[in-house]
């Protein structure tokens, strides 16, 4: 099926260019029971994404050409999904990101505030941000201050998180970014940001820095999150759910279009390493198929426009990967068809990833995923969420029939 070619459906399904995030974690090598290549393939295409950005934080971490090469050629076989893979940021020498580059590497990160620690803090980002400058990689930057992280000394818990790395270790960050940014001219990728604080700082340097915002931290407060979660080392992720004034501010700017992407940072681990006491537990959230939903029903309850949540989930992100993916005459099409008369329950346990478990369970969207079309071809059927006659169309058309 070529983009332009003319498809009928029924009223309640729409067609749309195939959704991108930029900032997910496949995890695979060692990780692999937590998630894989072929597992976060269906998570992503069961989300309606035709496109993802990789993190380099496997076990081993990709953090030298070889195994930058050999994830890439395993991903190859592995999948069909549009993937560009980000190198982890050098323990070392910084000017292995040349030889990273020219081997695939799209862009460094996320760069990891405990790895700015362990590596030298100050002179290592400015060393770090200085040679991607010079050979022309992006950074992607988890943006929390690893000194003022490690100030805290009160009770460590899961009720505790936002306070353990609080709102100031972000803001601090930040500020720190953007001189090195002034300094340098890096290109530069804030993710997952939480305070609407940081994306004013951003706007008011003028500088050339894009961020992305995540569904949980917009959609959840921690207090609500511990409340209505199973485990509430569900809702450990980092950058931490902020309190519930902080996350209306941060949805407001997100209706208003002041959020230029949103990432799922879909980070899936085995359900029992969310039964470990709070320091053990490893952060994270699954995001891949619940971010449209979520987004989607937004737009059909009427707190924002269908062009904001594209933006956010499909033509910037699309942008940023530098990827050609949607509908386009001529092109093979990347394709993302949702049934917006589908009201029903997030249920963790029909997820496609491993990782079977959220904090969003239970709550009730009205949009769902219908199909997903990648290089042409349909790559995934919602099942409940799609009606045979429909797919039949689909498949006549994708065929040429």
């Amino acid at each position: 099926m070529e983009a332009g070619s003319k498809l009928e459906l029924p009223s309640q399904y729409l067609l749309l260019p195939g959704f991108v995030d930029i900032h997910v974690h496949f995890r695979d090598f060692e990780l692999s029971y937590k998630e894989d290549a072929v597992s976060g393939t269906q998570a992503a295409l069961a989300g309606g994404y035709v496109a993802v950005g990789d993190m380099p934080n496997t076990k081993p971490p990709i953090k030298t050409v070889e195994l930058l090469r050999r994830k890439i050629e395993e991903f190859g076989r592995k999948t069909n999904l549009h993937i560009r893979h980000y190198f982890g940021a050098p323990p070392q020498d910084p000017s292995i990101l040349k030889d990273a580059l020219i081997n695939g590497a799209y862009a460094v990160g996320e760069v990891l505030p405990e790895e700015v620690l362990d590596y030298g803090g100050d002179q290592y980002l400015e060393a770090l941000f200085r040679e991607a400058a010079r050979v022309g990689i992006p950074i992607v930057m988890h943006c929390e201050d690893p000194v003022i992280i490690n100030q805290y000394s009160g009770p460590r818990d899961f009720e505790h998180h936002n306070a353990i790395r609080g709102p100031r270790a972000e803001l601090a960050c930040v500020h720190n970014i953007i001189k090195l940014v002034y300094r340098y001219g890096t290109k530069v990728h804030m993710t997952h940001l939480t305070l609407p604080q940081s994306i004013s700082m951003i706007r008011l340097s003028g500088l050339d820095i894009t961020f992305d915002v995540t569904p949980h931290h917009m959609l959840l407060s921690q207090e609500e999150c511990l409340a209505r979660a199973e485990k509430p080392a569900y809702c450990k992720v980092n950058p931490p759910l902020r309190d519930e004034t902080t996350r209306r501010e941060l949805l407001t700017m997100f209706v208003r279009g002041e959020v230029p992407i949103v990432a799922s940072d879909h980070a899936p681990h085995a359900d029992w390493e969310k039964d470990r006491p709070y320091d053990e537990a490893p952060p994270g959230i699954v995001g891949l198929e619940t971010t449209a939903p979520l987004l989607l029903t937004l737009w059909r309850r009427g707190f924002t426009d269908l062009g904001t949540v594209m933006r956010a989930i499909q033509e910037r992100p699309a942008k940023f990967l530098g990827l050609n993916v949607g509908i386009r005459q001529g092109f093979c099409a990347d394709l993302t068809i949702i049934n917006t008369k589908a009201r029903h329950r997030i249920e963790p346990e029909r997820f496609r990833s491993k990782a079977k478990f959220s904090p969003f369970k239970g709550f009730e969207v009205d949009v769902a995923v219908a199909a997903t079309i990648l290089h042409g071809k349909l790559a995934y059927i919602g099942e409940g969420y799609i009606d045979e006659t429909t797919v039949k169309t689909l498949e006549n058309a994708l065929q040429g029939g």
